[in-house]
């Protein structure tokens, strides 16, 4: 593990409790509207800090997700790979999996932040894209996702965006991300149907929904 990832494991995050998110919601869903669950006020009601090294493995606690799906004005969604083991990548059991969310964990950096799950979104787009927030055209909080498939997904909970964005050039910066480009949703469902391509399962989860919406909104 280079020093890079030992740093962020170091670092404080966001995480809650299991038993305030599903006090009066089932568990067992892997998706839900907005009007189905309001696990954002729930987390933001309850949520405290934890260092990252041992939420990885408490699996009484969840760590919010924000999860933004980028589509440019092609309608086109972005889509990315990830590093290989011995990247800058922090969680080891995504190496090489390809995705069409970018997400981030919450630090505890951004506690002075109003809404720390919504106000972080920029930022990180810009940190993790180069897209900066003038090449934003609009954010929309649409679903949560709960995958109880994995160790990795058992201790997170994803709060999926779709961000729209002007037809720009994506850089990726930090080092956790391979190479990205976007892709039609007749391409990401061949994706989706192909053995070639390890899809991140909440990937899996989110391709339906987020099908439906942008083809509702004349995608």
């Amino acid at each position: 593990m280079n020093q890079i990832v030992q740093d962020k494991m170091a670092r404080e995050i966001m995480v809650v409790k299991n038993e305030y998110l599903f006090a009066n919601t089932p568990r067992e869903t892997q998706f839900y509207s907005q009007s189905e669950a309001n696990f954002e006020k729930i987390i933001l009601d309850q949520y405290e800090y934890m260092v990252r090294r041992e939420a990885e493995t408490n699996f009484e606690y969840k760590q919010p997700i924000p999860y933004a799906v980028l589509v440019d004005e092609q309608d086109r969604v972005f889509v990315y790979k990830r590093w290989w083991a011995g990247s800058n990548a922090g969680e080891a059991r995504l190496h090489s999996k390809i995705s069409y969310g970018i997400g981030w964990h919450i630090e505890r950096e951004d506690e002075h932040l109003d809404h720390p799950i919504n106000d972080s979104l920029v930022r990180e787009i810009e940190e993790e894209t180069g897209i900066w927030e003038k090449n934003i055209v609009s954010i929309e909080a649409i679903w949560y996702i709960n995958d109880e498939q994995n160790e990795v997904a058992q201790v997170h909970i994803w709060v999926a965006y779709i961000v729209r964005v002007h037809d720009v050039s994506v850089e990726l910066l930090d080092g956790e991300l391979e190479n990205g480009e976007f892709y039609s949703l007749d391409e990401i469902e061949q994706m989706n149907n192909s053995c070639e391509y390890d899809l991140e399962t909440w990937s899996e989860i989110l391709f339906q929904p987020m099908h439906d919406i942008l083809k509702k909104a004349g995608v």
